[in-house]
């Protein structure tokens, strides 16, 4: 074998960013259930939803580690023959569990806007994009099974047989995933838009909700790494595609976090400012009673967008339901 196929290698870099984002992933699901408890709401069928997400992301991410000690990373040509059987064993399941873990996190996130924006355009819209990611997420799951005849052949080559170009495969699979996102990154904007709020303060409530664009980005690329992949190097050509699943899935709970969190930064922030004025001594100044253009944060954790009126048509009241915070509003002419 050449020299160079044996010392090349990628583990190092495999293994790193697959505890990195499995990790943070696991410290904004908790931050997310610190900012419940501080703001004395139960969990909604989002944070379930989000917290079985987290289950998916790091057995995704442990089998990933997994692959990497069986030999992902490195030339398959220079990986000990006994250990291949458990490496095309790892590989054949890690693909329906990753689809399953993508589609658990759009639910969640898609869950999270019906809570927020209750009102009819969310409601069809969001029923429209789970129907279409649960069908996504069988079909794919169903292909990555069933993707050899016989069956067994999938996760051991060596055996007579046939299966599907897993190239395409894995393409086809692609598209429809990052299509997705950002349909569903973009659902509240026209909502949020046409609030009677200033432009920076519109803006800045979009860019919380669209802070999951890392998301977006980490598709796109792990959809380009599909086409350097080769069936005969897969350790090699797939490694870094696999790792950017984890990316992807971990990327995905970090975004679903992001806006339920912020109530807590703005709490532990004005503290923070408290302190300061204190060690200062200067007297605290009562600043101006907030209007109708305020955008506050309520008890749920998520964003309250007050009173605020989107045109002529809608008015937007901040009320509680069974402890959550949401928005009425006639926006979409129910």
């Amino acid at each position: 074998m050449p020299s160079s196929d044996a010392d090349e290698t990628t583990q190092p870099k495999q293994r790193v960013t697959t505890v990195v984002l499995a990790g943070l992933a696991v410290c904004f699901v908790v931050l997310r259930l610190f900012s419940r408890k501080v703001k004395h709401v139960s969990l909604g069928s989002d944070d379930w939803t989000l917290i079985v997400g987290l289950i998916f992301v790091l057995v995704v991410a442990g089998i990933n580690l997994a692959c990497i000690e069986y030999g992902m990373g490195l030339h398959t040509s220079t990986l000990d023959p006994t250990q291949m059987p458990i490496f095309f064993k790892l590989i054949y399941a890690f693909e329906p569990l990753y689809i399953t873990t993508v589609g658990i996190i759009k639910i969640s996130v898609l869950l999270m806007y019906h809570r927020i924006f209750p009102v009819r355009m969310i409601k069809i819209a969001g029923s429209i994009l789970a129907t279409i990611t649960i069908a996504w997420v069988i079909s794919v799951d169903l292909v990555a099974i069933f993707q050899c005849n016989p069956i067994r052949k999938g996760y051991e080559p060596t055996i007579p047989g046939s299966c599907i170009n897993l190239k395409g495969a894995l393409v086809g699979n692609g598209v429809p995933n990052f299509v997705t996102d950002i349909i569903i990154l973009a659902l509240p904007a026209r909502l949020i838009w046409r609030l009677q709020a200033s432009t920076s303060q519109r803006l800045s409530i979009i860019l919380v909700f669209l802070s999951g664009s890392f998301v977006v980005f980490a598709s796109i690329y792990r959809f380009s790494l599909i086409f350097v992949f080769d069936p005969n190097d897969i350790a090699w050509t797939l490694a870094d595609a696999q790792t950017w699943c984890v990316v992807e899935t971990a990327a995905g709970v970090i975004s679903a976090c992001l806006p339920t969190i912020i109530p807590l930064i703005k709490a532990c922030t004005k503290g923070l400012a408290s302190t300061a004025r204190s060690l200062s001594r200067t007297n605290p100044t009562q600043s101006a009673s907030q209007g109708n253009g305020d955008v506050t944060t309520g008890s749920g954790g998520n964003f309250t967008l007050g009173e605020l009126s989107s045109g002529n048509r809608a008015s937007h009241l901040s009320n509680k339901a069974k402890g959550w915070t949401v928005i009425q509003t006639d926006v979409d002419g129910k």
